[in-house]
């Protein structure tokens, strides 16, 4: 008759000391999954909970708030090693757009331009995987959703369709909360993302600026991010005067 084996112990004697110190690496790592998965869940249904908690103060806005992400952001990366920054801001990124997508509020309307892949790659970074990523035929197309509040849109900067020239008048309720970059050229951004987010709750940051004709050495420093028959898109540094849409100050990036 077969005698049963005996319960297996850890570690098991029988492996070498290399491979001991391999698996009890291994084993280390399993349970710190099991932890993070446990907290992750746990975090998951805490922003459930928000969400059905959270309102806009007034008006149709969408229940975002850029101020938290951004607080949430800056509090982990200034803990965090400095060599871990990107790593970090990409898990957080996963993890707040999950949290997001839990209280059905993340759905992106996309119109990526010329520059489709870098588009469309640097709306992934931002909004995560859970984010339902939805293609626009048009810069109007994209715009109009947003202003519907059914989510928020990205619109590439492509100096060959100038939508921007037309945000403050034709589209006053819509207002720019994030400026999307590739990772090789982080102070350049290649898209801004746009929604109907109560300006009170926009992350402080460098402002949106539309403006026309000269004036571009006045006031705060800027960046340039595209022209177009005498108007300017540009990011101005932050401080300054108030949001003011009819001064073309039309939201900001943290």
């Amino acid at each position: 008759m077969t005698r049963p084996r005996p319960h297996q112990v850890w570690p098991d004697p029988a492996l070498s000391p290399e491979r001991m110190t391999l698996e009890a690496l291994r084993f280390e790592i399993d349970r710190l999954d099991d932890e993070m998965l446990a907290l992750f869940e746990r975090r998951l249904a805490l922003a459930h909970r928000v969400g059905r908690a959270k309102g806009a103060p007034s008006g149709p806005h969408l229940k975002l708030r850029p101020d938290r992400e951004a607080a949430v952001l800056d509090r982990l990366l200034a803990r965090a090693r400095p060599e871990h920054h990107a790593a970090v801001a990409g898990v957080w990124r996963e993890v707040i757009g999950a949290g997001l997508a839990r209280q059905g509020l993340l759905t992106v309307r996309l119109w990526a331009g010329a520059g489709a892949v870098r588009t469309a790659d640097a709306a992934r970074r931002r909004f995560g995987a859970a984010a339902t990523c939805l293609e626009a035929a048009s810069p109007e197309a994209a715009l109009a959703f947003a202003d519907a509040a059914e989510g928020v849109a990205v619109l590439a900067i492509d100096p060959d369709a100038p939508w921007w020239v037309d945000l403050p008048r034709r589209w006053p309720d819509l207002w720019v909360f994030d400026a999307l970059a590739d990772p090789r050229r982080p102070d350049q951004p290649c898209a801004l993302a746009l929604g109907r987010v109560d300006p009170a709750a926009l992350a402080r940051g460098r402002r949106v600026s539309i403006t026309a004709g000269g004036g571009a050495g006045e006031g705060p420093r800027r960046l340039g991010l595209a022209v177009h028959h005498g108007w300017t898109l540009a990011l101005l540094d932050e401080g300054g005067p108030p949001l003011d849409r009819a001064a073309g100050l039309v939201g900001t990036t943290p």
